[in-house]
């Protein structure tokens, strides 16, 4: 049986947080490798985009946000703190679960113009790009021998 990409992006999401699996454009070489302190701070999922698009799909947040009925994705804010450890906090009424989403484990590091996040064993490096408003992670996938390039956009609060 085919597995669907949307699980796929879903057990991403869940397995770092909401966030892991996730994407962005790739790099040329002449542009400037991302520094950690760029990454720093406080940010908020604006698009989880695939190329190409699966089952008329380009925006799984977009997706993800119409089929739920609500924001609640969009509205959790991630900050990466400078100590290289991550915090998640989710507004009110978004989970039953707390407001504490990532593992008190969970850490960031950048190498080059990769991401690397940690939750516990489990290592994950993704292409980065971040300007002053905007951060992208990239990761290529292949499914049943297709390729797609996934990205999560992530936006200053």
């Amino acid at each position: 049986m085919k597995k669907s990409p949307l699980k796929s992006l879903t057990n991403y999401l869940l397995m770092f947080a909401l966030v892991a699996g996730i994407f962005a454009c790739s790099k040329d070489s002449d542009d400037p490798t991302p520094q950690p302190d760029s990454v720093e701070g406080k940010w908020k999922i604006s698009a989880i985009t695939v190329d190409p698009a699966q089952n008329g799909i380009t925006d799984f947040l977009a997706f993800l946000e119409a089929a739920t009925g609500n924001k609640c994705l969009s509205s959790i804010v991630f900050d990466f703190k400078s100590n290289g450890t991550i915090d998640g906090t989710v507004p009110a009424g978004c989970t039953d679960e707390g407001d504490d989403i990532v593992d008190d484990k969970s850490t960031w590091k950048v190498i080059g113009n990769k991401i690397q996040l940690t939750d516990g064993t489990d290592v994950s490096e993704y292409d980065l790009t971040v300007t002053k408003t905007e951060m992208r992670w990239s990761q290529m996938q292949t499914d049943n021998g297709v390729s797609y390039k996934l990205t999560l956009v992530f936006k200053k609060p």
